[in-house]
């Protein structure tokens, strides 16, 4: 997951350990059910892999059809032959506004700093949209049982100076440097910059029943009550959002 857009914060001259996954299988079968849960022919549009990592997303969206752009802070464990990937300074997106159809922004809002800052961003991936544009956006749940970067349980929903401690006790990094959000809290932040909203948290609990656990867990999983499992989302470890730019 393309996670070194990190701390923005003032604490640049902090060690700040990135979170980047590359595994390859994993991250295409997460690339494929991205572009099913956003829901548009990406054939010749123009799309913005928005914390790349190591470029698997990317390199999945170009194999769709997609004109696509990949950026970071950090683009060292990008690999993707054919596409150089943009190098990101700050919260400023390098890019002309409205200049994207999609915006894929996967598990990286977390890392880029607190709420004001992500809201910088988030505005910033706003104008790079166009005007019926949309972004798919994922990050874990502040309630998560098992905190997914550190694997510490409820680390998210700890005050935060308990969660620096912790980290930084157990040898893990200097200070916790994820900013997760619970359901209503993310539903707010989106609703601010986008006209539509969509959670999509339980139709990809649906999309790994069917594509990603076979045999009979699978289909159990798959013919749970869809209004129970919609009930139950805010309680999943990720939390995923659509959102749309207003058409003119």
């Amino acid at each position: 997951m393309g996670t070194s857009m990190e701390q923005q914060s003032g604490r640049e001259d902090i060690e700040v350990k990135g979170h980047v996954a590359s595994e390859r299988g994993k991250r295409l079968r997460k690339a494929r059910k991205i572009v099913d849960l956003l829901g548009m022919d990406l054939a010749g549009k123009s799309v913005l892999d928005l914390g790349t990592g190591a470029g698997v997303i990317a390199e999945y969206l170009v194999s769709q059809g997609a004109v696509v752009t990949a950026a970071d802070r950090d683009t060292s464990a990008f690999a993707v032959d054919g596409l150089e990937p943009a190098r990101l300074e700050d919260l400023s997106l390098p890019f002309e506004d409205e200049a994207f159809d999609a915006i894929i922004f996967n598990h990286v809002i977390e890392h880029v700093g607190d709420r004001p800052e992500q809201a910088i961003l988030l505005a910033e991936i706003r104008r790079c949209l166009r005007p019926g544009g949309k972004l798919y956006l994922a990050v874990p749940n502040k309630w998560a049982l098992i905190e997914p970067h550190y694997k510490l349980p409820l680390l998210g929903a700890l005050p935060r100076g308990v969660s620096n401690v912790l980290v930084s006790k157990l040898g893990r990094h200097t200070f916790y440097d994820c900013f997760p959000f619970t359901r209503g809290e993310l539903a707010a932040f989106l609703a601010k910059h986008f006209e539509t909203t969509r959670e999509v948290t339980a139709d990809a609990y649906f999309w790994v029943a069917d594509h990603e656990i076979s045999g009979a867990a699978g289909n159990v999983l798959g013919k749970a009550p869809k209004g129970l499992v919609r009930s139950l989302s805010g309680a999943m470890p990720t939390l995923i959002f659509v959102c749309t730019k207003a058409a003119r």
